[in-house]
């Protein structure tokens, strides 16, 4: 095997294992429950946007802060119109009395609370 190829070869398996690794350390849950409470904070803490929700995400990730998630309407983790979009759809949800289906990342965080990257409101 030439030198190049074994390089080659090398740096991928590096970048894979690398990968790998990354993805192990970050985990995903899904949580139905029904909003209790939302806040809005102009000066970007905390996201500037957030959820409390009847079900706590640190019962599924535990290294999730308490009660509430976050939207991350600051546009850290994502599109900001479309975190907004999110946050408007928990308002909904609290004006409705309905539920909703949150997915959250505790990879990505603001103040140690998990970024909900999915809300889908139903009855």
């Amino acid at each position: 095997m030439k030198a190049t190829t074994r390089s080659k070869l090398l740096v991928m398996v590096t970048l894979s294992a690398g990968l790998w690794c990354g993805s192990a350390w970050a985990d995903v849950a899904r949580i139905t429950a029904e909003v209790t409470r939302t806040l809005v904070q102009p000066d970007g803490t905390y996201g500037a946007c957030m959820a409390a929700l009847s079900v706590s995400p640190t019962s599924a990730l535990p290294s999730c802060a308490p009660d509430w998630v976050t939207f991350s309407c600051t546009g850290d983790f994502g599109d900001a119109v479309g975190a907004w979009r999110q946050f408007d759809q928990a308002q909904l949800a609290l004006a409705g009395d309905s539920r909703v289906l949150v997915e959250i990342d505790d990879s990505r965080k603001h103040n140690g609370y998990c970024y909900a990257f999915r809300i889908d409101l139903f009855k």
